[in-house]
């Protein structure tokens, strides 16, 4: 797994790409971004990796490139800056949703190939920024998120096929900076901010069925980046209470 930029313990962006080993925990530095950020989206298609946006000193609109060596590099440009976003692949296209500015989110669904051309397959009914985002049978489910007037607990589905954007359901209350996983068919929402406070919670989410609270974390955390691998989730580093974290924690259903 590579684990690239971020916010370090002194609150600046970090460029290093780390390549971590799951199953011996070592992990070493590989290689820099071609520019720093965090709060950016990243997917992968094939063997064609990019991060899209992010900031280092605002939001970027910097599509950046990254290879499996640590290789980075710029191959172009979101249609408008935007951090605090997500970026999945679906329907062999990567897909961009959530983010924007602080001041305005940016509810176009972007869709690439390339990560040069972008094209807008749909529009959030609320535009928000650091939504929990996962893909299910085709369908983008948003997440929460964080709006100009606070918190949301809206659910919104997106068919990217279509354009049709819906809000399915909501969460208990308003919760951003969250981070979804499809965990051996189970989707799990992990951690997030709740009225600014990080969270320990972890939900199971269905689409037909109301969210539901399944245990708990070691501890609250905001921020973390995601990964499933062999079916099993892992949540790495974040934000807790005091700040940056350097752990992990795996996650599976039973």
């Amino acid at each position: 797994m590579l684990l690239c930029g971020g916010v370090t313990s002194a609150g600046t962006s970090s460029g290093t790409i780390l390549r971590v080993d799951l199953a011996s925990g070592l992990t070493t530095a590989v290689g820099r971004l071609a520019a720093p950020v965090h709060d950016a989206g990243a997917a992968s298609l094939g063997s064609l990796t990019l991060i899209f946006g992010g900031g280092r000193f605002g939001p970027s609109s910097v599509v950046q490139r990254v290879d499996g060596t640590g290789a980075s590099s710029v191959v172009g440009n979101l249609p408008a800056v935007r951090a605090d976003l997500a970026a999945v692949a679906i329907d062999g296209e990567l897909v961009v949703v959530g983010g924007g500015t602080p001041a305005s989110p940016d509810r176009r669904v972007l869709a690439t190939t390339d990560g040069v051309r972008f094209r807008t397959v749909a529009t959030l009914l609320v535009g928000v920024r650091y939504p929990a985002v996962v893909v299910l049978a085709g369908r983008l489910y948003v997440i929460g998120g964080s709006t100009p007037s606070g918190d949301t607990s809206a659910i919104q589905a997106v068919d990217p096929r279509t354009g049709l954007v819906r809000i399915v359901g909501h969460l208990p209350y308003g919760l951003s900076h969250a981070v979804a996983l499809d965990v051996g068919g189970r989707v799990l929402i992990a951690g997030g901010r709740r009225a600014g406070r990080a969270q320990d919670a972890l939900w199971m989410f269905e689409p037909t069925r109301r969210t539901v609270r399944v245990g708990r974390l070691p501890y609250p955390v905001s921020d973390a980046a995601a990964v499933v691998v062999g079916g099993v989730g892992y949540l790495i580093g974040g934000e807790g209470a005091a700040g940056p974290l350097a752990s992990s924690v795996a996650l599976t259903v039973r």
